[in-house]
C-alpha cells in the first residue's frame, strides 16, 4: 500500500501526540569503547527512487559522492540513552528497544554527551540557539540524509536492501505488517551487506538535514549537508507504525525538530579519519 507524503507526515504527527544493554566494540572501530560502529567506505551511489514507484521528493535521482564514515550497527537503545542522559523518554519501554520520543534537539544533546563521555570533540555547538555542526570534529553526530541512504542501501537498487517484495521487508525490519503495534529489540532482523540492522522499520531515525521537497533537483552532490534552512528536519527508514511504502530505502519523511514522536529514534555516525 502506498502512503502519500501528506499521509506519512500525518502519521508521524499523530504518533507524536499519543500519549541496552550497553553496546560493546566489535572491532569495526577500535577507537570506540561503547558503541559498535561499522566503517562505511567512501564512494558514490544513486540517491533517490531508482525503481520509479516513489513520490516526487525522491526525484530526480542523482549521483552523490561521500567520504567514508563510521555508523552504529544498531539504533540507539533505551539502556544506552539512559546511561548517557540519565533518563528514558520512550513510550514503549524495553532496555534493548530503540529509544524513541526524543526531539531532534535531544538527539544532538545525546551525540554531544556521548562524545564527551568517550573523550571525543563534540560536533554540535549552540544547540539551544543557532545550532552549528563541525563536520571535522571526531565526535558523534547524526548522519546526513545522504549518508543515511548510502548506508541503508549498501549497494542495492531495490526497495529494501533485502529485495522489492513485502516479504523481503519482513526479513529486514519491523513495520505495521509484523510489529504488532510496537518497537522490538534491535538487531533481530537480517542485516544489510554493511552489517547494519533496522534501517527499515522499528523507528524512524533523525538526520541532520533540513527538509525541502524539491532539494534533489538542485542539491549538492559531494558530501551534501542538505538545504540551508527550513522548518522540519529529515527522518528516514520507516517504523513499526507505517506501511511498507514508508519503509523503503529512498522514502523521505520529516518532522519539526521540537516535536518528539513515539516512532522516531537515533542512529549515530563518526568521521572515519
Amino acid at each position: 500500500m502506498k502512503i502519500p507524503t501528506f499521509l506519512a507526515v500525518t502519521l508521524l504527527i499523530v504518533a507524536a501526540s499519543i500519549p541496552f544493554s550497553g553496546c560493546s566494540d566489535d572491532g569495526d572501530d577500535p577507537a570506540s569503547s561503547d558503541v559498535p560502529m561499522v566503517l562505511i567506505p567512501a564512494g558514490s551511489f544513486t540517491m533517490g527512487d531508482q525503481r520509479g514507484d516513489g513520490v516526487g521528493e525522491e526525484k530526480p535521482t542523482r549521483t552523490v559522492s561521500l567520504n567514508g564514515f563510521f555508523i552504529c550497527k544498531y539504533e540507539i537503545t533505551q539502556k544506552m540513552y539512559q546511561t548517557v542522559m540519565g533518563e528514558n523518554p520512550s513510550i514503549i519501554k524495553g532496555d534493548n528497544h530503540p529509544v524513541e520520543n526524543v526531539t531532534w534537539f535531544k538527539a544532538l544533546e545525546f551525540c554531544n554527551a556521548l562524545s564527551v563521555k568517550e573523550g571525543y570533540e563534540p560536533c554540535y555547538t549552540d544547540i539551544s540557539g543557532s545550532v552549528q555542526v563541525n563536520m571535522n570534529a571526531n565526535g558523534y553526530r547524526l548522519p546526513t540524509e545522504a549518508e543515511w541512504e548510502y548506508a541503508c542501501k549498501a549497494g542495492t537498487a531495490t526497495s529494501y536492501y533485502t529485495g522489492n517484495a513485502e516479504t523481503d521487508l519482513a526479513r529486514a525490519g519491523w513495520y505495521s505488517g509484523n510489529a504488532a503495534g510496537g518497537t522490538h529489540d534491535v538487531g533481530q532482523k537480517d542485516a544489510n551487506s554493511f552489517g547494519l540492522h533496522d534501517t527499515h522499520g522499528n523507528v524512524f531515525e533523525w538526520c541532520w538535514d533540513w527538509y525541502k521537497s524539491d532539494y534533489y533537483s538542485s542539491g549538492e552532490n559531494n558530501n551534501p549537508l542538505g538545504p540551508t534552512g527550513g522548518s522540519e528536519r529529515v527522518c528516514r527508514g520507516g517504523s513499526y507504525f507505517v506501511y511498507e511504502f514508508g519503509c523503503r530505502s529512498s522514502f523521505r519523511s520529516m518532522l519539526k525538530p521540537t516535536i518528539p514522536s513515539r516512532d522516531i529514534g537515533i542512529r549515530i555516525v563518526r568521521k572515519a579519519t
